[in-house]
């Protein structure tokens, strides 16, 4: 008897999705090759478990049945994703737009590692080129639309290594693991759009950074240069090696600070150098730059305005619009 309901529970359910399928309108504004389909849920009055008719991003379909709090999907690219509530907009961020969301991600066993409330009840970032293969949280990002709730699991190292750009793993995060994001996507707004009404807040503080930058390198004896992008190396002695290119793999000792002279990481103190590949993101955009410049055996000194570091975002530690402080030395290039 059990085995029957069941199966007339199965039909009756896609016989519904069917019928939900083809009520169900299939223009989205964005993304409409990559987003699939919001699944339908059964819920069962005498359970917490669902039946769910899946239809995978290739076309093929399958039941899964069991708690909806388990239950997620896969893109294309592997990026694990389950809808909590669908908003009723179809109007997805693409790259360069500025998105405003309240966040949550957590270890496995649900110890919160970070929440947008308690940084900024306004949380917001501009859509970036995804940072990784394998599912990434730009693209988590780009399949939501405004008023959606949705969970994903994200490799945890990728997330911290390649898209925070953190140089250090905090000892709890294993390979393999994955962190649990739950996002609400709150607003939208286009990335012109969104530069025209900030311009002028940018400029104010493009305009006393630089006044500060200039006055803090009166103070420096050591030979300057400063870059097109407006990143300033200044040598404190150089070396006698080769000067990397993309794709050399390079090590570096750097102590990291502010403008005002506190710290607030050091590979030194770890006794443990940073590497990363040259060109492949793996750490951030101005080190990158920086290390190109020198030659191994240089020991530098970089300040880096906030617009080639992390912006008007917060970043741990970091504030808004901080302007950053690294001491580097080029250890190696292979």
């Amino acid at each position: 008897m059990n085995k029957i309901l069941v199966y007339l529970s199965l039909l009756l359910i896609f016989i519904s999705a069917i019928s939900c399928n083809n009520g169900k309108s299939t223009d989205k504004t964005q993304n409409n090759d990559t987003i699939p389909d919001k699944p339908e849920y059964n819920q069962d009055s005498a359970s917490e478990d669902v039946a769910i008719l899946m239809i995978n991003p290739d076309g093929e379909t399958e039941y899964v049945v069991g708690n909806t709090n388990n239950i997620y999907r896969k893109t294309k690219s592997g990026l694990e994703f389950k809808y909590i509530e669908s908003g009723k907009t179809q109007t997805y961020p693409k790259v360069g737009d500025v998105v405003y969301f309240d966040m949550t991600y957590a270890t496995a066993n649900d110890s919160v590692v970070f929440d947008t409330k308690l940084i900024d009840p306004n949380f917001k970032m501009r859509i970036t080129p995804p940072s990784h293969a394998g599912g990434c949280f730009e693209e988590a990002l780009m399949m939501m639309s405004v008023g959606d709730s949705m969970a994903f699991k994200i490799d945890a190292k990728n997330f911290l290594q390649i898209t925070q750009g953190k140089v250090f793993v905090p000892s709890y995060v294993k390979e393999g693991d994955k962190f649990i994001f739950r996002i609400k996507m709150k607003k939208l707004v286009d990335g012109s759009d969104y530069a025209i009404q900030n311009a002028e807040t940018y400029k104010y503080y493009i305009d006393q950074e630089n006044s500060l930058i200039e006055r803090y390198a009166l103070e420096i004896d050591y030979p300057r240069k400063t870059t097109k992008s407006g990143l300033n190396i200044f040598t404190i002695s150089k070396g006698a090696g080769k000067k990397p290119v993309d794709g050399n793999l390079v090590t570096i000792d750097y102590t990291a600070g502010f403008i005002d002279g506190s710290v607030f990481d050091s590979t030194i103190e770890r006794n443990k150098p940073f590497r990363f590949v040259v060109g492949k993101e793996e750490a951030i955009e101005c080190l990158d730059e920086a290390v190109k410049a020198m030659n191994v055996g240089d020991h530098c000194l970089l300040i880096i305005p906030f617009r080639l570091a992390y912006g008007e975002e917060k970043n741990g530690v970091v504030a808004p619009f901080s302007t950053l402080v690294f001491e580097v030395e080029l250890l190696s290039a292979e």
